[in-house]
């Protein structure tokens, strides 16, 4: 009986068994404290495919890739820019504060070109939400006209619209839109009406 509870103590201990170095309380399955030096890391036989840093507690975590970097051969570059297309849809003609689904987690997320469906026909946006400084958007008019109103109190100070050029796009037709994030305000770069 001893000896299988000797057996059982083992085979938990090897199980749950946590190292320390310069440590007696180790928190995790190796725990270092102090500094630690890798060697040999430059093997061209050995292909990277995940990426690791330290979060504020010094632990060692796996760091997730956005989708406009890539790790290819060993080397992780920005992805060539891309126009990719989201869309949202208006079902009423008077539109304020339009969330166009680009944070993320969201429908659009990393899309540049959102179509936007007017079941109405016509549709008017007083402004756009969660914009941010430098963040470029097309806006593509695939059922019905779209229009853009500038400086309207229908949508919050730091969602509306400047126009600088015309505001409106036909059906088939593009306006493009950038936020400034200084003035708080989305600026109509260029329409193609």
């Amino acid at each position: 009986m001893k000896y299988i509870a000797k057996l059982f103590f083992i085979a938990v201990m090897t199980t749950n068994a946590q190292v320390g170095i310069n440590t007696s309380t180790p928190q995790e399955s190796l725990h270092v404290a102090g500094t630690v030096r890798i060697e040999t890391t430059n093997q061209a036989s050995v292909k990277t495919t995940k990426l690791f840093g330290l979060n504020d507690d010094g632990t060692l975590r796996e760091i997730e890739v956005g989708e406009n970097l890539v790790l290819t051969n060993n080397v992780l570059h920005a992805r060539p820019y891309d126009h990719s297309f989201g869309q949202i849809n208006l079902t009423v003609k008077d539109n304020n504060n339009v969330d166009l689904l680009l944070d993320p987690g969201e429908a659009n997320f990393g899309k540049t070109i959102i179509r936007v469906n007017n079941s109405s026909g016509e549709s008017q946006i007083t402004g756009f939400t969660d914009g941010y400084d430098g963040q470029h958007i097309w806006l593509y008019a695939v059922s019905g006209t779209l229009k853009l109103i500038p400086n309207d109190t229908g949508s919050s100070n730091g969602n509306q619209i400047e126009v600088n050029e015309k505001p409106a796009a036909k059906l088939w037709a593009m306006i493009e839109v950038i936020y400034d994030g200084t003035r708080g305000k989305w600026i109509i770069m260029q329409s193609h009406a």
